[in-house]
């Protein structure tokens, strides 16, 4: 459908540029592998942001970073007082990751402003490009930093205590890499953790937020469809879980007398599986586990692992939530082990902002394109700055939905008409209402 489509679509955008500097991103942090690595302030994601921001100052686009190391572009409107629409996403990724996850969006959003100014359109209102600090977690396991401290109204507190306890495998806490990468030279020096309340934004600063994606499913795939609009995001709870035997020798304690904290992990493992199983919708995932002392003739006694349960509905994935945790306490009790729960983020779900759909909708139409709507499965930025402003999020068909892969690949025609959405969505949120 897509390719007939293409041959008799009149692009607004300028779909090789874009596409050459999507493959032009993804060589940054690019692995034996084809994978990309680039995870917050290490060495390859400075060196993408430096790319960044110069694509931002040749675009003519103002470029400015945040006190928690968002980057932003823009153009002014006729109307600055108006609340600006922002474009955004993420430039950071997963360990050997894709390089459309996130990367595309924050540069579909710059397609669009530069293609705003080529065409000399200044539109009603201020447009901003965003590119958000760290909403995949990959290194310090603390996602969504940019966005959060964005919309954060309780205060930097909370954030700066979760900031100075999350560390990375080296034990590098996540302040201790903000101050390093805040001496990487200009723009970078405006990166202040102990000031990070100062990336604040106001209701009043944004009129809405719009996120392009790739699908990380096979849906659009399903459908023969190279976009979707987002109905919702589904909400997420992460925590962290240590369960205490005691280790002993493996050879000389009987299995009666044993306390073996990974049986009861184990154990543990196959009841979050079957709690989820029986909800209504929650998916739930042990996807890290350490096992210490780690020696083959030990039994283990003390066994960590992380557990991440997601469901569109915010009372089912609180319910699933509690019944896991009542549930690992229990099966702890019962062997006599101890076992400490530690919640490290929870994020409602939030549903798309209906007047943002609409203008998603009739960009589709306007382009004689099928509206195709689905939820998320997936946790995006939008769903935390959905506590800010109105969200909206257009997918991009994911070739057999894989994501966070080497092998991640969406097509150049799918993307081509992704930002053809984004930016006449874009025109019409921009004219609207106050």
């Amino acid at each position: 459908m897509i390719e007939n489509f293409m041959e008799s679509l009149n692009v607004t955008i300028d779909a090789n540029r874009l596409w050459n500097l999507l493959m032009d991103l993804g060589k940054i942090g690019e692995e034996d592998n084809a994978g990309v690595t680039r995870t917050s302030f290490d060495q390859k994601d400075i060196e993408a942001r430096k790319w960044f921001l110069k694509l931002l100052e040749q675009a003519d686009l103002s470029p400015y970073m945040d006190a928690a190391g968002n980057i932003f572009g823009q153009i002014i409107g006729k109307n600055p007082e108006l609340p600006a629409i922002l474009i955004g996403s993420h430039l950071d990724t997963v360990n050997s990751g894709g390089r459309f996850d996130g990367a595309m969006g924050v540069l579909m959003g710059v397609e669009v402003l530069r293609t705003l100014k080529e065409k000399g359109i200044q539109p009603e209102r201020t447009i901003k490009v965003v590119s958000l600090t760290d909403e995949e977690g990959a290194r310090f396991d603390y996602a969504f930093v940019g966005s959060t401290a964005l919309v954060e109204t309780e205060g930097s507190g909370k954030l700066k205590e979760n900031l100075a306890s999350a560390t990375d495998k080296d034990g590098i806490s996540y302040l201790e890499a903000m101050k390093q990468a805040s001496l990487a030279g200009e723009y970078f020096n405006q990166i202040n953790p102990d000031f990070i309340e100062q990336a604040q934004l106001g209701k009043n600063d944004v009129k809405a937020y719009l996120e392009v994606h790739i699908e990380q499913g096979k849906v659009l795939e399903n459908e023969d469809l190279a976009v979707g609009i987002v109905t919702g995001i589904s909400g997420g709870e992460w925590a962290e879980v240590t369960i205490m035997g005691e280790a002993g020798h493996a050879g000389t304690i009987g299995m009666k007398e044993r306390k073996d904290a990974l049986t009861a992990a184990a154990e543990c493992i196959l009841a979050i599986e079957k709690i989820a199983q029986d909800s209504r919708g929650s998916v739930a995932t042990v996807g890290k586990l350490e096992v210490k002392p780690g020696s083959s003739n030990v039994i283990p006694g003390k066994v960590e692992f992380t557990l991440d349960v997601r469901d569109i509905s915010n009372e089912c994935r609180l319910s699933t939530v509690t019944e896991i945790y009542d549930s690992i306490r229990t099966i702890a009790a019962n062997r006599g082990l101890g076992c400490e729960i530690r919640p490290v983020q929870s994020l409602s779900s939030v549903m798309s902002s209906p007047s943002v759909m609409k203008a998603v909708k009739d960009s589709l139409q306007e382009l004689q394109y099928p509206v195709y709507e689905l939820p998320s499965g997936a946790a995006h930025d939008a769903m935390v700055l959905g506590k800010l402003t109105d969200i909206g999020m257009i997918f991009v068909r994911s070739q057999s939905g894989i994501s966070h892969h080497p092998d991640e690949w969406s097509s150049f025609e799918d993307v081509t008409l992704g930002c053809e959405v984004l930016f006449r969505t874009t025109l019409k949120l921009s004219t609207s209402g106050q």
